[in-house]
């Protein structure tokens, strides 16, 4: 219960206590107040009935006296009204039989009238004529009480009920900076470092708010100038310094994160653009202008490559590296031609008539190759055959393309009939705490198995799974039996689920119902997604994350740190925990610039409560240098290979 509510039930039952006290005080004294008016009723009526009676009568005459009697008694305040002789011989008795007022029963019983009775004596000069006896009737007087009763009650009431009402706009105007406390206190429970504003007028509660805001102002501070520090190293170490795209080690991190190891595939077009005389370019420019010239020339390529869904950066010196995914070779050559003659009118633009020559070589990749030193190699032949045509685009076909095409089996109805089948194995790779080596989850990987029973690795079904929209299937099948075979003895699990599939509104309706139906297993689970395809549609992303959270289960990225605004996805998606993408793992050694941008992540991380887990740990001596940084798990062959799971 609320501490406003708390506060308004005690007023308002105070209050009405003190109401009834006032009610009741209130009809007890006009109980008196009645008592008192029918004793004097009484003896007024016994008085006045004996004055008259010895000034008209000159002996007992009772039949002059019920003349002056009943006048008096049909009024009807009188229970009894008696004239009695001197001798005691009762002439006149006038009683009112018993009836109903108009009032409750149980008002008798609270506030009890007694009829009192008067006498006085009925005498004619020195003659005693007897007396007379009158009982009053409190009929009347318990009406009026009744009837006083209910005024009181109503005007109570209403000053009860406008008193309960400015009380609620007391209480809303007092305590509603305590409810903006309470909201940036589970905002920075939640990790999000907000500012209460505005300030209270309360003194206690002006200080409880200034105290919260400068931890939080502080404490977010600190967060952006760790993520500022992150984004410059990160610049650094994967980013050209002179046209501020991508340099060879940042696409090539890019590259596998994306489309390496369990991930989709890649297939389309890796190509190559080389600007042919840069050095005759230095010369004739300047290092300035030709600096400017080759800023322009490849953010321009870069654009174009986002455009057609890819991506691209500076491979060397004078050549440019671009990746199209899903572009098929005469698509691929198309959007090349293009490119190079955007080129060609850029340079134009420049005022370059002379050393504008550009060569484009690309290589085709139906997804059986993804290696990108593989990939690039054969792209660097056909570059070399383009040189001989600088108007010509030169793709050729990856070796493995032609091998594959000539299999016996077809392979896209092999692995559709292995996911129909259900022939799905699954393999686990467990995660530790960097401190004590403690299990902290298993991520579970898939495998296929073929019609003979002969496995099937992600890299030789993912880009059939990819190429004929098989994604979302694979995620349902890899789900449900993760689901199916999880136990209370087995350790939590982390699944990994494509963007594709938490994109589909279907998909996220069916995951949502799966993991509400079994909450204690939901609770469990952890699904990762990576960091690519949170870039790619963030809105989806976080609708997903919050699906998955309200039936139960975590939500975390993997392959973290490969995109530019990959640090502002920590503040507003607030994963359970990031994977460090394994390209940079590889460089953690070698390069400095990779060892202090996995430093600044860690630090920021930590500010916000997200532990941050490394992959692809293969020896010790890389183990200790990522437990010096301040890693909080770890995974990789070092201390446990893929298995099938459960073991």
């Amino acid at each position: 219960m609320t501490l406003g509510r708390q506060l308004a039930i005690a007023v308002s039952v105070i209050f009405l206590v003190a109401l009834a006290g006032v009610e009741a005080i209130y009809l007890r004294s006009a109980q008196e107040h009645l008592q008192r008016e029918l004793d004097s009723k009484a003896q007024d009526a016994a008085t006045s009935i004996g004055l008259s009676l010895g000034a008209l009568m000159k002996q007992a005459d009772a039949a002059l006296a019920q003349t002056i009697v009943n006048p008096a008694f049909d009024r009807g305040h009188y229970e009894r009204i008696e004239y009695f002789s001197p001798s005691g011989e009762t002439l006149v008795s006038r009683v009112l039989p018993a009836q109903a007022g108009d009032y409750p029963a149980w008002l008798v019983r609270l506030f009890p009238l007694s009829a009192p009775t008067a006498e006085s004596l009925v005498s004619a000069g020195w003659r005693q004529l007897g007396r007379v006896r009158v009982t009053a009737h409190p009929r009347f007087a318990y009406e009026q009480l009744w009837h006083a009763a209910r005024n009181t009650l109503f005007y109570l009431a209403v000053i009860y009920g406008a008193a309960l009402i400015a009380l609620r706009l007391f209480l809303r105007g007092v305590l509603r900076p305590l409810a903006a406390v309470e909201r940036a206190a589970l905002a920075i429970s939640a990790r999000d470092f907000v500012q209460v504003r505005p300030r209270p007028s309360t003194r206690e509660l002006a200080r409880v708010v200034d105290a919260m805001n400068i931890l939080s102002g502080k404490v977010d501070e600190a967060i952006e100038a760790e993520a500022r520090r992150a984004q410059r190293l990160q610049a650094e170490a994967f980013r050209d310094p002179v046209t501020g795209v991508l340099n060879a080690r940042g696409f090539a991190a890019r590259f596998e994160s994306v489309y390496e190891g369990e991930s989709e595939p890649f297939r389309g077009v890796l190509a190559l653009v080389e600007l042919a005389e840069l050095a005759a370019l230095n010369q004739a420019l300047g290092s300035t202008r030709c600096d400017a010239l080759l800023r322009d020339l490849y953010r321009g390529i870069e654009e174009a490559a986002a455009a057609a869904g890819g991506f691209a950066g500076r491979w060397s010196g004078a050549v440019a590296i671009v990746a199209l995914q899903g572009v098929e070779p005469g698509e691929g050559r198309e959007r090349l031609l293009g490119l190079q003659a955007r080129a060609g009118v850029l340079l134009k633009e420049h005022g370059i008539d002379r050393f504008d020559r550009v060569h484009v070589g690309a290589v085709h990749a139906s997804g059986a190759t993804t290696a990108l030193r593989a990939l690039a190699r054969d792209a660097e032949e056909a570059l070399l055959e383009a040189r001989e045509d600088a108007d010509a685009v030169v793709v050729v076909r990856s070796a493995k393309d032609g091998e594959a095409a000539g299999a016996a089996v077809d392979p896209v109805e092999a692995v559709r009939e292995a996911l129909a089948a259900r022939r799905l194995l699954l393999v686990g790779q467990e995660a530790h705490r960097m401190s004590d080596h403690r299990l902290l989850h298993v991520e579970i990987l898939a495998r296929l198995r073929d019609a003979e029973g002969r496995e099937m690795t992600a890299a030789h079904f993912m880009p059939i799974v990819a190429a004929h929209g098989l994604v979302e299937a694979l995620d349902r099948s890899v789900i449900e039996q993760a689901l199916e075979r999880l136990r209370p003895a087995h350790p939590p699990l982390s699944i990994n689920v494509s963007a594709h599939s938490a994109g589909e509104p279907r998909f996220l309706q069916w995951l949502a119902a799966r993991l509400s139906a079994e909450r204690i297993k939901a609770a469990r689970l952890v699904f990762e997604m990576a960091e690519h395809g949170v870039v790619r549609d963030e809105a989806a992303a976080a609708a997903f994350a919050r699906a998955v959270r309200a039936a139960g289960a975590g939500f975390a990225i993997d392959n973290f740190g490969v995109h530019r605004d990959s640090l502002a996805l920590l503040r507003r998606l607030k994963p359970a925990y990031i994977k460090l993408a394994g390209a940079h793992t590889a460089r953690m050694l070698s390069d400095a610039g990779a060892r202090f941008f996995a430093e600044s992540l860690v630090r920021a991380a930590r500010q916000l409560d997200i532990p941050v887990i490394a992959q692809r740990i293969e020896d010790d001596e890389t183990f200790q240098a990522l437990g010096a940084i301040g890693f909080s798990g770890y995974q990789g062959n070092l201390i446990d290979r893929p298995r099938p799971w459960p073991r």
